[in-house]
Order: C-alpha cells, then structure tokens, then sequence
C-alpha cells in the first residue's frame, strides 16, 4: 500500500524515542500495563515525557490529566484542517482522530483518502504503543551509566520532529495561496502575542483557542 510505503520511514523513527519513554518509566518503577495505557490513552511523546517527573513527585492523578491534556491540545488546531479524511462513523472518527499525531500530520496529504489517513495514523500509533512496552522490556539490560542527567535523553523526539515539519513545509509550500500565508502569520502573531502578554505559563491555552478559530476559516480557501 503506498500509504504504508510513505508511513514507514517516519514509524521506524519514532521507535527509539518511544523505547526511551518505555525506559525511563519502567526506571521509574512503572509497571507495563501502565507503560501500555500510557502509550494508548496519551499517545504523545511531550506529554507522556512530562508525566514521569510528575509521577516521581507523587502527583494526583487528576494533575497529570490536566498537565497531558494541556499539552495535548496543541492537536486542536492541526485537527480542524483534517475533518475532511476522518471516517464518517462516530466512534470509528473519534479514535482516528485521537491517534492523529505530528509525524503522522506531517506525512498526511490534503489529497489523502480516509483510507490512507487511518493506514498513516493507524502505523505511527502501533510502532510508538509496541515500542514503549519493548524499551520497558529492556531496560533491566541497560546500565544505569548510559541513562546520565547530564545527557538530555529528550534530543532525539526534537530531531524527529523537526525534520518532518521541515519536509512537510517543503510539500506544502508551492499550494499555499495569499490569504493562506495572511492566516499563518496571523497564528504566528497572535501566539507571539499572548506569549508577551500573559508569559509563558498561561500564554497556551488561549493562544491555541485563537489558532484554532483562525484555522477553522482556513479551510474556505483549502
């Protein structure tokens, strides 16, 4: 299946960094059903991440909700641009939506049929689920040496990420109409904009609400 050809690059590198989560956790004294209902029910490298700290200080379980979900919400905007390839059913359109994540949104095509969407999604969800149960597996073999404070273990998910964002931008750039470049600076300005105005804490929730709003007029001229 095409699709599938065009996912598996990005799936396969993704399983380092979703092992290393399954590592730390399971260092962390998580069990691996933990590890597993992590990967599924979070299915983010970010907010799975920022829990083990989190799970290290004792924190409620209702905080690490709200701590994942605020992270999580960054996908609010990005999923408004992909209705259009999501299934028609509820419940079938509910779970694409859910594992929709950035190294599948940034090999998904406009043109990309539902069927593609689910097979993308569906591969970049298996390989980072599998992955993070496997890292747990093996981190009884790993010296503790190799997991140093002082190396930021995190490195590896950046590097990923910002070479899809690169190759996706390069895909994208020659279709971007006038109005279209208007509304990415717009969400660039108005982010920037609650940056300034409310710092770094609580600039987030309302910079993705306005993002989101300026994307959903985006599709007009899609």
């Amino acid at each position: 299946m095409p699709s599938f050809r065009r996912v598996l690059p990005s799936a396969i590198a993704i399983i380092p960094v979703s092992m290393l989560f399954g590592i730390l956790a399971y260092r962390a004294d998580w069990s691996y059903l933990e590890i597993l209902v992590a990967g599924f029910l979070g299915f983010t490298g970010s907010g799975q991440f920022a829990l083990l700290p989190l799970a290290e200080a004792n924190a409620g379980f209702l905080t690490m909700l709200v701590i994942c979900a605020s992270i999580n919400s960054r996908y609010f905007p990005i999923a408004f641009t992909t209705t259009k390839r999501l299934p028609k059913t509820f419940f079938a359109r509910m779970f694409v939506a859910h594992i929709l994540g950035d190294e599948a949104y940034a090999t998904e095509k406009n043109s990309d049929t539902v069927k593609e969407t689910v097979c993308i999604r569906l591969t970049i969800f298996v390989f980072w689920v599998v992955s993070g149960v496997i890292g747990a597996m093996i981190a009884k073999a790993i010296p503790n040496a190799w997991l140093s404070t002082d190396i930021h273990l995190g490195f590896p998910a950046s590097v990923v990420l910002v070479h899809l964002s690169v190759s996706q931008i390069k895909m994208r750039v020659s279709g971007i109409f006038h109005m279209q470049l208007v509304m990415v600076i717009a969400c660039l300005l108005s982010g920037t904009a609650f940056y300034l105005l409310l710092g770094s804490t609580y600039f987030w929730m309302p910079g993705i609400i306005i993002v989101a709003l300026i994307l959903d007029k985006w599709k007009k001229y899609e």
